[in-house]
């Protein structure tokens, strides 16, 4: 009798170990999940960084056609195009907000530009990505961009 008991305790122990293993994860099938997320990240990342960049570029393109829009009303108003101080020069963030009433807030591009009788508006960015790349609209609203550069 003592025997049978103690055989049923060592079969009861010994179910309750196999199903407690049963629960945990191995370390293959981690590393496995792993492996599959990393796969899909490499997958993934490129078309994302492609797409912010795209944006960024779209957005710094909307800010040159304001620009525009408000220095043609600045032009109806004073004849000449800001920055026009006696000569031609390039205008900063202070001189949109000082004689165009614009605040530029773009991190990815410092915005210029040139007046006078024609206008050309520059915007250059500023991340490490595409070191000199910029976008450039004419005072006819032709836009010009080497953001993102072509491969």
């Amino acid at each position: 009798m003592r025997l049978l008991r103690e055989e049923l305790l060592l079969q009861v122990w010994n179910k309750k170990k196999e199903g407690s293993m049963k629960k945990a994860f191995t370390v293959i099938e981690i590393l496995t999940v792993v492996i599959i997320i990393a796969i899909l990240a490499t997958l993934a990342i490129p078309p994302f960084i492609k797409t912010m960049d795209s944006a960024k570029g779209r957005l710094a393109k909307t800010n040159l056609k304001l620009i525009l829009a408000a220095e043609k009303v600045y032009r109806n108003e004073t004849g000449k195009y800001m920055p026009y101080l006696g000569g031609e020069r390039t205008a900063s963030d202070e001189d949109f907000k000082k004689y165009l009433g614009l605040e530029i807030k773009d991190k990815n591009f410092t915005y210029k530009v040139i007046g006078g009788d024609t206008f050309t508006g520059i915007a250059e960015y500023t991340g490490t990505r595409y070191p000199g790349a910029k976008i450039t609209i004419r005072e006819d609203g032709t836009i010009e961009s080497q953001f993102p550069p072509s491969p």
